[in-house]
């Protein structure tokens, strides 16, 4: 059996993740139904997507748990428990929306709704952070085309 070469099911894996965690982008698609269901105004419908792009934003969390999942002297985990954690917070932050927005669970409370926002949209830098920096180790002489793939975003 010939054996893979781990490098391509790395982009290939990675390709698919980006292409599926771009749910974070596509606030404006449900907002309405959100801001329907829990009976906000504009106003309050803005200030919980501020949330959703704090969380987005903050990726050192996910920098400093890539470096020591990957450190040779300590790392024991590899790009996937950093895939792994982001898939997590996505999980959470998205099953809560949805169980507040189809009444599974009762409407929760403004600040409650903001951190299911900010968990859904925090799980973003974690996605990006183990794709990007895999992929820019893994084809370190095309590092700059390596990370153009993996960041494009679907318009």
């Amino acid at each position: 059996m010939e054996r893979i070469n781990t490098k391509w099911v790395a982009a290939a894996a990675s390709i698919w993740i980006q292409s599926f965690s771009g749910a974070t982008y596509t606030f404006a698609i449900y907002s309405s139904i959100l801001k329907s269901s829990q009976s906000y105004d504009q106003s309050t419908l803005d200030f919980v997507s501020v949330f959703k792009d704090i969380g987005g934003t903050f990726g050192i969390i996910s920098g400093f748990l890539y470096t020591a999942m990957t450190s040779k002297s300590r790392g024991f985990g590899g790009p996937w428990v950093v895939v792994f954690v982001g898939l997590v917070q996505w999980f959470v932050g998205f099953f809560f929306i949805w169980a507040s927005v189809v009444g599974l669970i009762a409407p929760p409370p403004v600040p409650l709704m903001c951190l299911f926002v900010f968990l859904a949209g925090h799980s973003l830098p974690f996605f990006n952070t183990a794709n990007v920096v895999t992929a820019a180790r893994n084809f370190s002489q095309y590092g700059g085309t390596a990370v153009g793939i993996m960041q494009v975003k679907s318009l």
